[in-house]
């Protein structure tokens, strides 16, 4: 398959694409990413296709599992971060551990991370989508199959057995990890 610059205006658009987690958290307002700009621009490209029905946007539940996290940890990080150093838990997961109820500070940033998805608009991967009766093995043995063949961590593995069930051939990406992932094409920037 290929590498595909999200960055270029004139690269065609798939008929579906896989939403990965590095370009889903660039997308947020005031993100570091220096590729946020070209993440921001492209997702702009495929509103009108998605509009059209010419393009599914998906996003795998693994995805989403990690833009939550990211999100969640980042805010209580931020809240451990603001308390007396001489007084506070060793770090920001001793302090969820000590007080979970901590995490309700975080769900107005996940409320506002979905309202951004339903500007895309992003369809959540649900099990009634997957390619039914297809020649794809067990979902663990694709895992080990895309740690061991590309050299990914789990989690990306994961994500990659989740667009192989979809039956989509597309992902976008910020995560130079993918660069490596020769049986999709990977829409990503040429700094990753």
């Amino acid at each position: 398959m290929a590498l595909c610059d999200l960055a270029d205006p004139t690269i065609a658009l798939p008929s579906q694409l896989v939403l990965d987690t590095s370009f889903l958290l660039a997308l947020r307002p005031g993100d570091d990413n220096p590729d946020a700009a070209a993440a921001q621009a492209f997702a702009r490209r495929l509103r009108p296709a998605i509009a059209a029905l010419e393009l599914v946007a998906w996003i795998a539940l693994p995805v989403l599992q990690e833009c939550y996290h990211v999100i969640l940890t980042g805010r209580l990080r931020r809240t451990w971060e603001t308390l007396n150093p001489t007084t506070r838990p060793a770090n920001w997961l001793a302090l969820y551990k000590r007080q979970p109820d901590i995490l309700k500070q975080g769900l107005p940033d996940l409320g506002r991370f979905d309202a951004l998805l339903a500007t895309i608009p992003v369809t959540l991967a649900y099990q009634q989508n997957y390619v039914a009766g297809s020649k794809i093995s067990a979902p663990d043995e694709r895992l080990r199959y895309f740690i061991t063949r590309y050299h990914l961590l789990p989690q990306d593995a994961l994500i990659c057995a989740e667009t192989e069930r979809l039956g989509v051939t597309a992902v976008a990406t910020l995560d130079s990890d993918w660069r490596r992932v020769t049986e999709f094409d990977i829409y990503t920037t040429p700094r990753c």
